[in-house]
């Protein structure tokens, strides 16, 4: 089985992040492709974020009913800063005799050296790296030029269309009452406005 493995905060989970997944698991004849929502980001220890699990319930009900997408809310439970290293390396022991890609935007490219031991990341899975419309295919190739041989060998590039949207950009929107319809899937929509969440008098 070919397995994607989608880490990060989705907060919310939007269009942008669905049509993502969808486009790797074409382009890389994925089986499955799991979401594994961050309890607390290494890169965003200083961010305010939903409590994990207002973003969980919202990944299910974004996911519910496709059968191909799974929330995986182990880093949630373990309730600490976990690293993409360790986790992909539980999942390898999980799932030996898988193929795991790991999916980011293409932009992480940039800072991906500073991660905790990026070639063991490129060791356990190959790199699914997503230019969601953003960069160059010039650009791309000055990143990839900085990594080091063993992790670019391990890098996929996926193109898809740009899409203008952002969980910054939904958090701004619903703490000024605006609409968030068609930006994300409507179970989700209900959810942000019955809990009233990114409201700026719950903050």
């Amino acid at each position: 089985m070919r397995i994607g493995i989608f880490g990060g905060t989705f907060d919310p989970i939007h269009l942008g992040h669905l049509i993502l997944a969808e486009t790797c698991l074409v382009e890389c004849q994925l089986d499955q492709i799991r979401f594994l929502p961050t309890y607390c980001s290494p890169h965003k220890t200083n961010e305010k974020t939903t409590s994990a699990k207002q973003r969980q319930y919202m990944l299910d009900f974004a996911t519910a009913g496709i059968p191909e997408f799974v929330v995986d809310p182990r880093e949630i439970k373990k309730g600490e800063v976990c690293y993409s290293v360790d986790t992909l390396t539980e999942l390898r022991a999980e799932f030996p005799e898988d193929e795991l890609f790991f999916l980011i935007g293409a932009d992480s490219l940039n800072d991906f050296p500073t991660w905790r031991e990026p070639e063991k990341i490129a060791e356990l899975a190959t790199i699914a790296a997503v230019n969601r419309g953003q960069m160059s295919e010039a650009e791309i190739d000055e990143m990839c030029l900085q990594l080091p041989d063993s992790v670019r060998k391990s890098v996929q590039i996926i193109q898809m269309p740009g899409i203008e949207i952002s969980a910054s950009m939904l958090r701004d929107r619903a703490s000024k009452n605006l609409s968030v319809r068609f930006l994300t899937p409507r179970p989700v929509e209900r959810y942000i406005t019955e809990q009233k969440l990114y409201q700026i008098s719950d903050e």
